[in-house]
């Protein structure tokens, strides 16, 4: 179907908890998001059928929309009928399938290993083992201890992975020590038998490929892709990554109940949740080229963090971080003084670990008591600071910032998800990106109120102009405008001066003080320019002490003054009263 012809697009996204149905249609001659409809997924029992919440979640959509999808015996209508029921393209997108299991191996766990890795966390996975040959070193650190051949066999055998992994040696480099590491697999993969036989991936030096092809023979599947460190100094993870999402999609996402059904209803490629939530902030990044973007994704099961700079996308999923299927090991992993460092209020931790148990029985269930959804928000602040701290320790120089242990200048900040989509105050949502993710200089935040990122990144397979007309419609909403200086100075000392003139008309000048947080009024659809005066030594986003104009756009929150410091957690008092006392005023001061 030639794209002139696409005048609607229904982008269906199968999550762990929720799926979601959204209608893009083009109005007036531009593409427009028009609705949006969901339902709780229905991939466990007693459903066992993804098919049954995808319903669920057009019956919604067509309530909306006034729009039918489906025929009378339950298969999607199209193209788009002249009567307006149907759709003429429909795009797929899935997270509910557990994450792949994986064995690396290879020879170097500082090097080669150590990009592997990098490439396995763009998508769904869960890395049960690593297995090198050459040496001891760490990765994440973890110890990685050199290996028998022995020891490599038994532990693949005990691991029971989806794929193993294989990489080592330059293009033209070590080929001894990689085929031996090959050979190991081999054998383990022979005795695991068809029922446990995993896929091989290999992505290693590119002149063994056919001996490694011979050695692997029948007793695996193996796919080759690009070496992930063609040399040592550069890295080259695009194919790795390309061909375990394919993995993801085939043997995890291929294998949901009733998935099967659903992708008969495109011609298109399903892509994971995640990948087409990188396509949209690659989109922005390629808009404006001059400052990176980030995008973060808290689902119930799994985050995605996605950041661009110019084209370049940098993605990473932690599969074991989410608000529910997953807040367990955000709990275990941060720390219960994590958690109740972000409560205003004493409590216990039979009660955070009673929000936890609640969140993971019941995942689609919101939380009524205010101490609960606060709990609850807490534990999104963690798995946010989590998936952060590991996507940025595999950045590439371009997405550096002036400040090693900060994140760099973004515009936008885009936050997506559930947790953060429901919260009952648009401050409450623009708090947890604040406190999580800790922002610098002047910036952006916008809410991703009905998970619209995957859909739009999905759709602009079909017709890339879908997505940017929908975005350039205000498909995503904004929150707010934030400034936050960096830059050392006492807690009540004057650092900023500020003066905000509207567009239509009157002006307001603040003085910020230290360890303050403000909101001032711009409310959505007004702008204004922003005229900063910093102290010789705070940076404001052009270097310190160096001020300027700007303009900005107001949002559902407001203009925020985050002048509480960075790192956010080392401004937190030690005294637990006065901890609590500040959070409360944190609270107070966002309406949240």
């Amino acid at each position: 179907m030639a794209e002139t012809h696409i005048e609607s697009i229904l982008a269906i996204d199968v999550g762990a908890v929720f799926t979601k149905a959204i209608l893009v249609a083009r109005i007036e001659g531009a593409y427009r998001f028009v609705g949006h409809g969901e339902a709780p997924s229905t991939v466990e029992p007693p459903w066992q059928d993804v098919i049954a919440g995808v319903d669920h979640a057009l019956e919604h959509l067509a309530a909306v929309t006034r729009r039918s999808f489906l025929d009378e015996h339950g298969h999607l209508i199209t193209p788009e009928r002249p009567d307006g029921k149907g759709v003429d393209v429909c795009v797929i997108t899935a997270s509910a399938a557990g994450p792949l299991k994986l064995v690396l191996v290879g020879l170097s766990p500082d090097v080669s290993v150590s990009s592997l890795q990098h490439a396995a966390a763009s998508t769904y996975t869960q890395v049960a083992d690593i297995l090198t040959r050459r040496g001891a070193g760490s990765v994440d650190g973890q110890p990685v201890q050199r290996l028998t051949e022995e020891d490599r066999v038994r532990r693949i055998y005990r691991a029971r992975p989806d794929v193993v992994c294989i990489v080592g040696g330059t293009d033209g480099g070590a080929e001894a020590p990689v085929m031996e590491l090959v050979d190991s697999v081999a054998l383990a993969a022979s005795l695991l038998g068809e029922e446990h036989r995993p896929h091989v991936l290999f992505a290693g030096n590119a002149s063994l490929r056919t001996q490694v092809a011979q050695l692997i023979g029948a007793e695996a599947e193996l796919r080759v892709a690009d070496n992930v460190r063609p040399n040592v100094d550069v890295e080259s993870l695009g194919s790795t990554q390309a061909e375990l999402e394919a993995l993801y999609l085939a043997s995890k996402a291929a294998a949901l109940p009733g998935f099967n059904h659903l992708r008969a209803w495109t011609t298109l490629p399903v892509l994971p949740t995640s990948r087409a939530i990188a396509h949209v902030v690659q989109y922005f990044s390629l808009e404006e080229t001059r400052t990176g973007k980030l995008a973060v994704d808290v689902g119930g099961a799994s985050t995605t963090v996605a950041a661009a700079r110019a084209g370049l996308v940098q993605l990473h999923v932690r599969s074991d971080l989410g608000t529910s299927l997953s807040a367990r090991n955000v709990l275990s992993l941060c720390g219960l003084d994590a958690i109740t460092r972000w409560l205003p209020f004493e409590t216990t931790a039979g009660e955070i670990e009673a929000v936890v148990t609640e969140k993971e029985l019941h995942p689609t269930s919101v939380s009524q008591e205010s101490h609960e959804l606060l709990i609850e928000q807490a534990l999104v602040r963690e798995a946010m600071r989590l998936a952060l701290a590991s996507a940025q320790s595999s950045w590439p120089v371009e997405l550096s910032g002036p400040y090693p242990t900060l994140l760099p200048y973004l515009e936008p900040i885009i936050g997506s998800g559930s947790a953060l989509g429901r919260a009952p105050r648009p401050g409450q949502a623009a708090l947890m990106m604040l406190d999580a993710l800790e922002p610098i200089g002047v910036t952006t935040l916008v809410l991703d109120t009905c998970g619209l990122l995957p859909a739009l990144g999905a759709c602009a397979l079909a017709q890339p102009l879908s997505t940017v007309q929908a975005l350039g419609a205000g498909a995503l909403v904004t929150l707010g405008t934030v400034v936050t200086p960096v830059g050392r100075a006492r807690r009540g000392e004057t650092i900023l001066s500020l003066r905000m003139k509207y567009q239509n008309g009157g002006d307001l000048e603040v003085e910020v003080d230290a360890g303050s947080l403000e909101v001032l009024p711009l409310p959505p659809g007004q702008k204004a320019t922003l005229e900063l005066k910093p102290r010789r030594n705070i940076d404001v986003g052009s270097g310190p002490g160096r001020g300027g104009k700007r303009e900005v756009k107001g949002g559902l929150v407001g203009l925020v003054i985050d002048a509480r410091g960075r790192p956010l957690v080392a401004s937190l008092p030690a005294d637990a009263e006065k901890r609590r006392e500040r959070v409360q005023q944190w609270l107070w001061d966002m309406g949240a």
